[in-house]
């Protein structure tokens, strides 16, 4: 496209010209059949030894010489030409390098420790454009834990991502209490802090519970921290339901008939929504006091006028170490709420992560060591894998298979969108040479597993004995999958609470 720009360096020997620098360009400019190209040519004298001596030594000396772009200056390069307005097309032909990597040298070229991090050889292209994008939005902490976690740079990419999305969105759900005069809370009050909860609170006024209404009649006194949690909605009406109310035996039946009382599964919707918990750093300014059994946490044991003060005292210290004792049981509950919140977000991560890691794996033509033996093992154990959990869809996933969208009345259906699935992947399957086939086939058991693990929602870590996710997770790990924490949970290598342990010292948030 651009000719040979530099000119190439040769020497006279007698009718000869010989290329000292540039054999390379000229070599692809004869076989580009160009007709000319800039040569600075020199004339040597003595003898034909002395000539091939300073050939060869200036040779040597030019390429050792010579510097080439580092990966930062070319990505920072290409960035530059974006800003002047060049096209992305323009400049995938004029760099030759593919559309996709322009942009995503785009994005590493705008943040100069992104560049850095480029030319330390320690981290490609994309992860420099993941560290660009923390890099621009100022997360400092963020940037240096990325800078930090070279080997398992793409889960923690993604569970950062994730905490962003989710700030986001708990920022947004927040304004609205903002409006109304409540302090929206960026961290859950620790316990025994300075803020009281609500729900341990009663009304001076009455003694009675204090109810969301009593809150929202002096938003000013109260502080508000969100939590998501699944609600559940009969999808016809938009009315709240609870997960003892759906038939889930109709999960995968769309003629089922749901018992009488219950839901069909079909029929209801699940979503995540933000949950206010309320808090307030003067109790007295918000019209409460402790109730009873936080009173009693929070009460000194004195003396009495009765007749025995020592007994007086040793019952008021047994009641306050009761009521403590309540309290340190509620909170337990919370911070096991904590747990289940942290490990399935961890989990949703490594999902989107395993998800790449498969489709990567699975572009492959031949079987890798070992897995025509566990293929056997596998279908001999569980004849039925390969028909559940939607294990089709999972399958053109992993594969990039398009599935054109189902259509009829019962098109929404599972067991038709499965039917549809398998219809585009048949075509794949006929192309497929004899050892494509077997990675194929594979790929679907592969797919079933996935299927079973995350088609279920981001709990597979606590559901360690069900499932056979252990022979799955094993076999990503034997053939080059680092498994997180929380794939470890799933596996049964590592319990719940070491993992949420691990993703916590990690620097997951809890």
């Amino acid at each position: 496209m651009h000719g040979v720009l530099q000119a190439l360096s040769a020497i006279r020997d007698g009718q000869d010209i010989v290329v000292l620098d540039g054999q390379q360009r000229a070599l692809a400019a004869i076989e580009a059949g160009a007709e000319t190209v800039p040569v600075v040519i020199r004339t040597v004298s003595g003898s034909a030894k002395a000539r091939e001596i300073d050939r060869l030594s200036q040779q040597v000396v030019a390429n050792d010489r010579r510097i080439d772009l580092t990966a930062g200056q070319r990505t920072k390069a290409v960035a530059a030409m974006l800003d002047l307005g060049v096209s992305v097309t323009k400049i995938s032909k004029a760099v030759q390098m593919d559309r996709e990597q322009v942009k995503t040298a785009t994005a590493a070229g705008r943040s100069q420790t992104a560049l850095d991090a480029l030319d330390s050889g320690q981290f490609d292209l994309e992860q420099a454009s993941i560290i660009a994008t923390f890099d621009a939005d100022g997360d400092e902490e963020a940037v240096n834990t990325l800078l930090e976690s070279r080997y398992n740079f793409r889960y923690t990419a993604q569970r950062l991502l994730g905490d962003r999305a989710e700030k986001k969105a708990r920022t947004t759900a927040g304004a609205l209490y903002a409006e109304r005069g409540f302090t929206v809370l960026d961290t859950e009050p620790a316990y025994r802090g300075e803020y009281f909860r609500a729900e341990d609170l009663v009304t001076i006024d009455g003694g009675t519970e204090v109810t969301a209404e009593f809150i929202n009649a002096a938003p000013t006194h109260w502080a508000v921290w969100l939590t998501t949690a699944e609600q559940i909605t009969i999808t016809a009406t938009g009315d709240v339901i609870t997960d003892e109310q759906i038939d889930y035996a109709t999960e995968n039946d769309a003629d089922a008939e749901a018992e009488k009382e219950y839901y069909h599964y079909n029929d209801v919707t699940f979503a995540d929504v933000w949950v206010p918990e309320y808090f307030t750093y003067d109790a007295e300014a918000a019209g409460t006091a402790p109730n009873a059994v936080l009173a009693a946490a929070l009460s000194i044991p004195d003396d009495d006028e009765s007749n025995d003060p020592e007994a007086a005292a040793r019952a008021r210290a047994r009641e306050k170490a009761a009521a403590a004792a309540e309290l340190a049981h509620k909170e337990r509950q919370r911070a096991e709420r904590r747990r289940t919140v942290a490990l399935n977000k961890a989990s949703a991560a490594a999902t989107i992560v395993r998800k790449e890691w498969l489709a990567k794996f699975l572009t492959r033509k031949t079987l890798p060591k070992g897995a025509a033996k566990w293929i056997t093992d596998t279908l001999v154990d569980e004849p039925a894998l390969l028909t559940q959990n939607q294990a089709p869809q999972y399958l053109a996933e992993l594969l990039s298979v398009t599935v054109p969208a189902a259509t009829g009345h019962d098109g929404g259906y599972p067991g038709v969108a499965d039917r549809t699935a398998r219809g585009a992947l048949a075509a794949v399957i006929d192309k497929a040479s004899d050892t494509r086939a077997q990675v194929l086939l594979l790929a679907q058991i592969l797919a079933a597993y996935e299927a079973r693990m995350s088609g279920k929602g981001n709990d597979s870590w606590r559901r360690t004995a069900w499932g056979n996710l252990d022979n799955f997770l094993g076999f990503l790990d034997e053939h080059g999958h680092t498994l997180m924490p929380v794939e470890q949970a799933a596996a049964g290598t590592l319990t719940p609470d070491q993992a949420h342990t691990a993703i916590t010292e990690d620097g997951g948030t809890d």
